[in-house]
């Protein structure tokens, strides 16, 4: 993983541990907002990716 990304997972994860957006803004030197933005478009990736892998395979004749 990148940089960002492995932040933004680690956003995500710390959050889901409990952590409050306040808290994670001030660790990671981010506002609370952005925080909020970066946990949500984190849950929606996975979310498509879910998505993506429960999907049939397309059928090809």
């Amino acid at each position: 993983m990148t940089g960002k990304a492995a932040r933004n997972a680690e956003l995500e994860r710390l959050h889901s541990e409990g952590a409050s957006y306040a808290a994670l803004g001030r660790q990671f030197n981010l506002s609370p907002a952005r925080v909020t933005q970066l946990i949500a478009r984190v849950r929606r990736m996975r979310k498509t990716m879910a998505l993506r892998l429960d999907a049939p395979l397309r059928h090809t004749t």
